[in-house]
């Protein structure tokens, strides 16, 4: 064993045992200038070090200045992960013949307790032995190729440009369905595996990845060697000679098979979701629309029979009479919500800027006769403009107040509170919203009846009604029309049950909308 001792703060004795005679290159160096420190006999016949007058040998002799970087990134990480330490890292080292060669180095610290700058480290350099009929231009290149991959549904490949020649991980031979690993892969070759419809795109995807210089990527159909049907997602990206050739094609492949039938069966079931939706919107304006003509001979004749034979109807005859008006009025009504349910989803009305405060007040007009015969209060802080659709806006105030008039306790006046404010950041993150938007939150609160928290959500659905008509009357629809409007204008409604308070209503509205 030879060795050269420029710091001897590591015992001979040890440097000795650490250093045994074998087909390895071995060397210690320092972190902080890649000094080396000592070399075995094959170290020194391999690479034939030499120093100059007054200076240290450093492993930079040998190694050009990006793996010098990388090495020293590499001493870091074996220093502070011990099982980095059972893994080769490849290098370009110049030997003694002054040629660039593949190498295996394998990295351990040799000295504990100082810091990562005193720190001494132990190489054990192995010759890369493989016969690859093309070498690969780089030391990155090289070692993504044979980085072996723990998900089987991802490998990597090389493709040799000027030789047509392409190199696989074994996990890519493994996605195509190939058995043979010694199998002459070219270009034409997969091309027979690339589905069809799918080979003009794959062929665009090299062209776009050779003169864009950039990484391009896509979803491409396979039919394997087993006759499979596979996806997969492929990424490319060119490297070029010093001439600025596209040398070789690098790149990676992962197959998506499951993950892309999920998906197409979910657009499917969203295609299929939409379109049976507006199949039940239609049919509900429709029957809505037809329906009206019966019901205003039903109205007519009923308020005929009781205007001119209301002395005649005693008793029964008259009752019976007095609950087909009530049930065409009420028939009436629900027509009337059904026609604006499906007419909310049928809107085609432009977004405007609309002043909630504006809106508040005309529908607080329009309950002037209810506000006073229940003795209602209602208080209201500023109310923001926000581009609406000004029908929906004044709609949806219209029936939750309506609601919270309605729902009211038994001898106690109905006091709403109406405010507005900016939604705060966190709180647009809880709720999944776009952190570049501007949105507001409008809470209107009562002091009714409230609900039971279970219904939080139940009570917007449609023609759901938490109490029999004979207590409140009503169609079951308001609510749900004011989630369509909210739904429309891309926001949020929810309510929330106040024990022994009431109820708290939220609204979630943008600031600024989509143009349609």
């Amino acid at each position: 064993m030879a060795y050269l001792s420029v710091d001897k703060s590591i015992h001979e004795d040890f440097v000795r045992n650490i250093l045994a005679s074998g087909p390895a290159s071995i060397a210690v160096i320092s972190h902080k200038e890649l000094t080396i420190h000592y070399y075995n006999h094959k170290f020194e016949s391999t690479f034939c070090p030499q120093a100059s007058d007054g200076e240290h040998i450093s492993l930079r002799q040998f190694i050009d200045e990006p793996q010098q970087l990388r090495l020293k990134a590499n001493l870091q990480l074996v220093y502070e992960y011990p099982e980095a330490r059972d893994k080769y890292t490849v290098y370009y080292m110049k030997t003694r013949d002054h040629a660039y060669k593949s190498f295996y180095v394998y990295i351990a610290p040799v000295t504990a307790g100082k810091q990562i700058e005193d720190t001494f480290f132990q190489l054990l350099i192995l010759p890369d032995l493989s016969k690859w009929p093309v070498p690969f231009t780089s030391f990155d290149t090289r070692e993504l190729f044979l980085e072996q991959f723990n998900n089987i549904n991802f490998g990597t490949f090389e493709w040799i440009i000027p030789v047509d020649k392409i190199f696989w991980s074994d996990r890519v031979y493994e996605i195509y369905d190939i058995d043979d690993r010694t199998v002459d892969l070219t270009r034409e070759m997969l091309s027979r595996y690339t589905d069809p419809a799918d080979k003009a795109n794959a062929e665009q995807l090299i062209q776009q990845a050779m003169t864009s210089g950039k990484a391009c990527s896509m979803k491409m159909h396979l039919v394997t060697a087993k006759n499979n049907h596979k996806v997969v997602d492929v990424i490319v990206e060119t490297l070029n000679d010093e001439n600025g050739q596209p040398l070789k094609l690098l790149g990676s492949i992962r197959e998506i098979t499951e993950e892309y039938k999920t998906e197409e069966d979910l657009k499917r079931n969203v295609i299929d979701l939409n379109r049976s939706n507006k199949e039940l919107e239609e049919f509900a304006y429709v029957a809505s629309h037809d329906l009206q003509e019966p019901l205003r001979k039903i109205s007519t004749f009923s308020d005929r029979l009781s205007e001119r034979y209301k002395e005649q109807l005693e008793g029964e005859g008259k009752m019976y009479l007095e609950r087909i008006i009530a049930s065409a009025d009420s028939m009436r009504m629900l027509i009337d919500n059904l026609l604006d349910f499906s007419r909310l989803s049928r809107s085609t009305q432009p977004f405007t800027e609309v002043n909630l405060g504006f809106v508040l007040r005309e529908v607080l007009t329009e309950l002037e006769l209810v506000i006073e015969e229940t003795g209602t209060t209602i208080k209201s802080s500023g109310l923001p403009e926000i581009a609406a659709v000004h029908s929906q806006m004044k709609q949806l105030f219209m029936n939750i107040l309506n609601n919270a008039i309605k729902f009211r306790k038994p001898g106690v006046p109905p006091e709403i509170s109406i405010d507005a404010a900016v939604l705060s950041e966190p709180e647009a993150q809880q709720l999944r919203l776009s952190p570049k938007e501007s949105f507001y939150k409008i809470q209107i609160i009562d002091n009714g009846i409230g609900f039971e928290p279970e219904y939080a959500e139940k009570i917007f659905q449609i023609f759901q009604r938490l109490h029999a008509k004979s207590e409140y009357p009503g169609t079951g629809i308001g609510l749900a029309i004011c989630k369509k409007i909210a739904d429309n204008h891309r926001g949020l409604i929810y309510a929330e049950n106040l024990p022994g308070q009431g109820a708290n209503f939220t609204v979630i509205l943008p600031a600024k909308q989509q143009t349609r």
